[in-house]
């Protein structure tokens, strides 16, 4: 009787359970995997967007280094370009040293450093008393006041048999004061004096100038400059000497 009671179940029952029970497990079973599937999603992204604020962050850091080496190499190379200059300054000034140096050991007469040939040919006669205060005041190396003793002869007699020496020693004065452009220029305005022999002197001062500025290659051509076109100067060995030395082995 109880098979019998089983065979005449209604079809919507499966194994015992009716089928509304069976296809509401089938939707809770979906909606769940639903649901579990929405958080590994926005993990994995987080993830994905934790990568790429890395990735901008290294990248950020690589462009800040490149620059801070760029601005180091910058500043390096403007420190080598002072060093550079400080050190052709300094060989300037060796080499107007060494030049002393040979000057003195060619002349047994400290006063060799500073030409006065010509100053022999006019001071026999009639030499201004201003004139040889000015020189009296450049020999005790008060520059200041001595370039304005040359300077007021200059002015009253521009065109007496002292004023192309007056107008060496002024620039005599700036070279002692380390003003050497400013003695440049005086010195090159010997050559306006059509009959002085101060000029193979002011050509040598010129050369140690520019040997004074840092400026070698000036130096040298006027070091040349006083072989070829005073090939007679008491200066001419000591060019000679200066020019080797600057050129080098």
């Amino acid at each position: 009787m109880l098979s019998h009671f089983q065979e005449s179940q209604p079809n919507d029952v499966v194994n015992g359970s009716p089928k509304w029970v069976f296809a509401g497990l089938v939707v809770f079973v979906v909606a769940c995997a639903g649901r579990t599937q929405d958080p590994v999603s926005k993990t994995e992204d987080a993830e994905l967007r934790s990568e790429v604020e890395d990735l901008k962050r290294a990248i950020n850091a690589s462009y800040d280094r490149e620059r801070a080496l760029a601005e180091r190499l910058r500043s390096t190379e403007e420190d080598n370009a002072e060093l550079r200059r400080e050190l052709q300054q300094q060989l300037g000034q060796l080499g107007v040293l060494k030049g002393r140096l040979d000057t003195l050991s060619a002349s047994p007469s400290p006063a060799a450093v500073v030409p006065v040939r010509s100053e022999r040919r006019r001071t026999s006669s009639g030499v201004p008393r201003r004139y040889e205060a000015a020189r009296g005041l450049y020999d005790d190396r008060q520059y200041d006041k001595a370039v304005k003793e040359f300077a007021a002869i200059l002015n009253s007699a521009p065109s007496s048999d002292l004023a192309d020496n007056a107008q060496y020693w002024i620039g005599e004065c700036y070279y002692g004061m380390g003003r050497f452009r400013q003695a440049l220029t005086e010195f090159t305005k010997i050559f306006v004096y059509r009959n002085t022999e101060k000029d193979d002197d002011a050509q040598l001062k010129i050369a140690r100038c520019y040997l004074s500025l840092g400026e070698k290659g000036r130096a040298l051509m006027a070091l040349r400059k006083l072989i070829d076109e005073y090939p007679e100067s008491e200066y001419v060995a000591n060019a000679r000497r200066e020019i080797r030395y600057l050129q080098g082995p």
